[in-house]
């Protein structure tokens, strides 16, 4: 019996939908295992993405004559001061801002309580009870001044130096890392050709994006220093005590897409509440919101322009997967992540239509333009042959 045309298409159907099943049950798989594996993965991407961020800098060292370890060890001093000497100014200035909190606090309340005794004089019935069962003070204040927190002291003690040791040990690592991948980067272009001849998957595409990554993550380190300047000169002018705090925080957070400013802004509204009132906190948080805004809607795509065409839902979405699989850290690398899955997925026939749905893309008529960059997969006519430079 010969089949129809309608029994050979749900055929195909089936097995396309059989493949796709199969695909996903081991995406679930991938995705635990480096959620579990999280603590070998997290340093090794992070160590990854700092190299493509300061390979310009021993590359520019380099081709100034300066002899390659020397250039190295620049690059790595050069990382390991900026990291240092942000994480030594935090931590000092946070230092000073706990002895500020129990008056910070006290303040913060009498606003909380003015603000629910308005509220109820404007008609807002039972609005300054309902303020104070929000805020239950007498227990923040006991943990500020410990008095409750001194009952946990012993475990507290064990899990700060817990945590303690193994963030140095962490960050010696990502270094470790570094300092391994920036020695073997002259490499890397040769040992992609070599894997292509020896019979292995072709990484050319994956290589060549690792500039796009490169150029994002300098631009990204720009904007976000301009950022904490421009935040901290704005407490500056509002006469916060400690405008270089939210700075650096302004500066650290702006990493993060979507959320990661708006979460910096949060300290220094609350500071400018408690000092100079209600107006003087509105006025500061609109300035940020410009600060913001400004730098990445206006300054920040003026210098990317149209290469990076990443959807805005995808770039929030990958925010919130990477907190979910990584923590934090993968809060802050998930663009470049996200990034790096993409090209993949370009090279993927099975999972290039991921690719296309993550772009930003223009409907004009039946047409659909991409605004992302797309690389062309096709074989060409005359394929041009690679070439490595001595060395590379």
């Amino acid at each position: 019996m010969i089949p129809t045309n309608d029994s050979m298409y749900d055929q195909g159907w089936t097995q396309k939908g059989l493949r796709t099943l199969l695909s996903l049950a081991a995406l679930i798989i991938v995705l635990a295992g480096m959620r579990a594996a999280a603590g070998f993965l997290v340093p090794v991407a992070f160590a990854m993405i700092l190299s493509i961020l300061s390979y310009p800098i021993m590359g520019w060292l380099v081709r100034h004559k300066v002899p390659f370890i020397i250039a190295l060890a620049l690059t790595v001093l050069t990382n390991v001061g900026i990291v240092a000497g942000l994480v030594i100014a935090a931590i000092s200035l946070w230092g000073r801002v706990q002895g500020d909190l129990p008056q910070y606090l006290g303040a913060l309340q009498t606003q909380v309580d003015t603000l629910g005794v308005w509220l109820e004089a404007q008609g807002v019935e039972g609005a300054k009870h309902a303020v104070e069962d929000l805020f239950d003070w007498k227990r923040i204040m006991g943990f500020v001044t410990q008095e409750e927190i001194r009952h946990y002291v012993s475990s507290a003690l064990g899990t700060t130096f817990g945590t303690a040791v193994s963030v140095f040990v962490g960050t010696v690592i990502v270094f470790v890392l570094m300092i391994f991948t920036l020695l073997e980067a002259r490499g890397t272009h040769s040992r992609v050709v070599a894997v292509k001849l020896a019979g292995g998957p072709d990484l050319t595409h994956l290589i060549q994006s690792f500039g796009d990554i490169q150029k994002y993550l300098g631009i990204k380190t720009f904007i976000s220093a301009l950022t904490g300047i421009l935040a901290g000169c704005t407490c500056v002018a509002f006469g916060l005590k400690y405008p270089l705090l939210w700075a650096i925080l302004a500066f650290v957070f702006h990493f993060i897409p979507a959320v990661g400013s708006t979460a910096a802004g949060i300290p220094a509204v609350i500071e400018a509440l408690v000092r100079n009132g209600a107006g003087s906190a509105v006025t500061l948080a609109i300035l940020y919101v410009l600060i913001n805004f400004t730098c990445d809607y206006f300054v920040q795509p003026a210098l990317l322009g149209r290469r990076f065409g990443i959807s805005s839902l995808v770039i929030v979405l990958s925010v919130i997967f990477w907190g979910w699989l990584w923590g934090p850290i993968g809060m802050f690398l998930a663009v470049p992540l996200t990034m790096v899955c993409k090209v993949l997925m370009d090279t993927s026939e099975e999972f290039r239509w991921i690719s296309v749905a993550m772009s930003k893309k223009k409907i004009v008529g039946n047409e659909v333009r991409l605004d992302a960059y797309e690389m062309d997969l096709s074989e060409p006519e005359s394929s041009p042959e690679i070439t490595t430079n001595k060395g590379s």
